[in-house]
């Protein structure tokens, strides 16, 4: 559909990508220093709704204004995972070369999420699964057309305790997944 010119259109619109989605252990183990927003979740939206590698798409522009991070587990260690996750992982958001926000995990509540009690075993979460509840930035980040992005995932052991050892190890029945989203406006061509 060709577009109009000199028209362009303002939304709401979060990005995502996912650092280990499975059961189990991974096909691929999570390494320290893990780039998300590149090539290898493109094409598949339960991992990522990017649709080019590292950028946006056509003369898109964004403009961040909330960073998200989505830990759930479930299986036999999924408490553990929970706290060593949030622990142990820091995220860096990076625009071009140059980092614009870095924090631990726990740090980017998702706002949203599974969240009560049953009978046998509490529920977990990064924070309540409100709206509220995530990290909105106090000066948007701004990516321009063309500009590469990424987040960086850096983990840090406490002690002798950790957090990728279980993410890539664990039992059959663990269920793991750690997204990254930001936030924010898009502006794009109209069509």
């Amino acid at each position: 559909m060709p577009r109009l010119q000199g028209y362009r259109e303002r939304i709401h619109q979060p990005f995502w990508d996912s650092l280990i989605r499975t059961t189990g252990v991974p096909d691929v183990a999570i390494k320290n220093g893990a780039k998300l927003f590149g090539n290898s979740n493109v094409g598949d939206l339960g991992q990522t709704n990017m649709t080019s590698a590292g950028q946006l798409t056509s003369d898109q522009t964004f403009v961040v204004l909330a960073i998200r991070c989505w830990l759930y587990f479930d299986g036999t260690n999924k408490r553990t995972n929970y706290v060593n996750v949030a622990s142990q992982l820091y995220w860096t958001l990076i625009v071009g070369n140059k980092p614009q926000f870095q924090a631990p995990a726990w740090y980017h509540p998702s706002g949203g999420g599974v969240w009560g009690f049953d009978s046998a075993d509490s529920i977990m979460n990064l924070g309540t699964p409100e709206q509220p509840a995530i990290l909105k930035l106090a000066r948007p980040i701004i990516v321009p057309v063309r500009q590469g992005f990424l987040a960086q995932a850096d983990f840090f052991d406490v002690g002798d305790v950790s957090a990728l050892d279980l993410l890539n190890a664990g039992a059959s029945d663990d269920q793991k997944v750690i997204l990254y989203m930001i936030d924010g406006l898009l502006t794009r061509d109209v069509q």
